[in-house]
């Protein structure tokens, strides 16, 4: 029985040699400790060697994360250690279950980057930034003045332009849900394409930009098929992760590092992107090169978004249901019952039929973390007739749902919604022959329902909370100069050349400056 023992005594001695000590002696906290509090920093274990030329890494999480996310079912922070680097890990709003913007993310943060710094003497420190958290690192920098502190910023899948999930998420017809879940927070309101577009207006011509070196990875997979990554990429233009585009994910002063096979939930795993950007990892600016891989991953396309979902949404307590029409050049459709509630069925009512079938579905749990709390139940609908659809659930207690109906169909790409110039006033317009093929029959108007948050992006670094919303109608938008950011979900409603009645949604956010000036 000895034999054995002190095998098992020695392997489990290398074990602990191999994996980064939880213990750390001195006012900062330990990574794995259960104490998750917003401004907690957490340090590293000291590696056996501390090179002196090597940088403290920073990792900074996204939203909706904590720290785990670098050190739980990822190895991120063993295979920062066993390279040899000293590593801090910090908790931001986040952490406490309330997101909050980048401006409030960014000042907490740039107060831990200076704690940090002291901590080890000024040595240099190079930021690994997730998601959100790579927009949080440029308040710190940029807009907080902490530049000095770090030599490179290394992004994953951070959306610098914002994302249409934080769009949709704002949306009179996603807001119900949202709501519910409790991810419409100031953290997900901050995202919206048109106050990141805002946002890069103030940011990227500041002196502090050149004073650090940018460097990003951004996944491009979207499955697997029915993942929650799957549903979020259909309302995404061109290639992305399932949250965030490939196109959001580069600033123009940065270096693409290259775009993997990975989804939102993979770009930050160590096992495949710690050896990219370790090259990075040190105490000196990096130098502004590229590789093959880069040049490959900055071919990367933008897409024109077409018009091909129906949103629709609201409170539920029983039954809820909504109708809608399909046109005969659809030849496929995937309608997704997202609700707060897991269902076992969906009813479908066919045009033309009085009784309705009944879907037998599996809840998928979203992971997108805008919609984090609620479930997917999909069915998808080959060849389907023309005319008006019903689709149906039934809830044992009050809760809130989104349908998102998409059309795989010719009329997808024969309408546009398109913003003049000021980007205050946007056209619905059709397009590809559309109504030269209609004879005088084909029609199409918008009903928009616009959100307003008033607030000042630039002064206090806030958007206030009070939403307004007022109502459009006619084939031009018009938003008012009115300062804060607009939320637009706009209803098209149609007749094809063939006289057939169609629907889709189109949802964009416009931030308003305090010129009135538009992004």
């Amino acid at each position: 029985m000895r034999k054995p023992l002190s095998m098992f005594l020695a392997f489990m001695l290398l074990l602990s040699m191999a994996m980064p000590s939880a213990a750390f002696a001195g006012g900062f906290k330990s990574p794995g400790d259960a104490n998750l509090v917003p401004g907690t920093i957490l340090m590293g274990a000291t590696p056996a060697y501390v090179d002196p030329n090597k940088p403290v890494v920073v990792f900074v999480q996204g939203l909706t994360n904590d720290s785990t996310v670098w050190y739980t079912d990822n190895d991120m922070y063993n295979r920062a250690f066993q390279a040899g680097y000293q590593t801090a890990f910090v908790e931001l709003y986040d952490s406490g279950g309330s997101p909050r913007s980048y401006w409030d993310n960014g000042a907490m943060l740039a107060g831990q980057l200076q704690q940090i710094s002291n901590h080890y003497g000024g040595k240099k420190l190079v930021i690994v930034a997730y998601s959100k958290g790579g927009v949080d690192t440029q308040v710190a920098l940029i807009h907080q003045g902490k530049y000095p502190l770090v030599s490179n910023v290394i992004t994953l899948g951070s959306p610098h332009y914002g994302s249409e999930l934080a769009d949709l998420a704002n949306s009179s017809s996603f807001g119900w849900l949202a709501n519910l879940i409790g991810q419409n927070s100031a953290g997900t309101q901050s995202l919206q394409t048109g106050n990141m577009r805002y946002f890069r207006s103030i940011t990227d011509n500041r002196f502090e930009v050149s004073q650090n070196r940018y460097l990003s990875l951004a996944g491009n997979r979207t499955g697997p098929i029915f993942s929650s990554y799957w549903y979020g990429s259909g309302f995404i233009d061109g290639p992305s992760d399932g949250v965030v585009s490939v196109a959001s994910s580069k600033l123009p002063y940065a270096t693409s590092l290259g775009v993997g096979n990975w989804n939102h939930g993979e770009v930050n795993k160590g096992s495949n992107v710690f050896s990219i950007f370790q090259p990075y990892l040190t105490q000196q600016r990096a130098a502004s090169t590229f590789s093959a891989f880069n040049e490959v991953a900055a071919t990367a396309e933008v897409t024109e978004p077409s018009m091909d979902v129906l949103v629709r949404g609201g409170q539920q307590d029983g039954l809820a249901s909504e109708s809608f029409y399909v046109e005969s050049e659809a030849e496929k459709l995937v309608i997704n019952w997202l609700s707060a509630t897991q269902h076992d069925k969906v009813e479908l009512t066919r045009p033309g039929k009085a009784v309705p079938e009944t879907f037998n579905v599996t809840s998928v749990e979203d992971d997108t973390m805008f919609f984090k709390g609620a479930y997917h139940h999909t069915i998808t609908i080959d060849q389907p007739e023309a005319g008006e659809w019903k689709a149906a659930t039934v809830s044992d207690a009050p809760t809130a749902y989104a349908l998102m109906v998409t059309f795989d169909s010719a009329l997808n790409d024969q309408l546009v919604l398109e913003p003049e110039a000021d980007k205050k006033n946007w056209n619905l317009k059709t397009q590809n022959g559309l109504a030269a093929k209609s004879n005088g029959k084909a029609s199409v108007k918008a009903f928009a329902d616009i959100g307003f948050v008033p607030g000042n992006g630039k002064d206090n670094k806030k958007l206030g909370q009070k939403m307004r919303i007022f109502k459009q109608s006619g084939n031009a938008i018009q938003l008012p100069s009115e300062e804060g950011s607009y939320n637009m979900t706009v209803e098209v409603e149609g007749t094809t050349p063939t006289g057939e009645k169609f629907q889709r949604t189109v949802i964009k956010s416009v931030f308003v400056d305090e010129k009135g000036n538009a992004y």
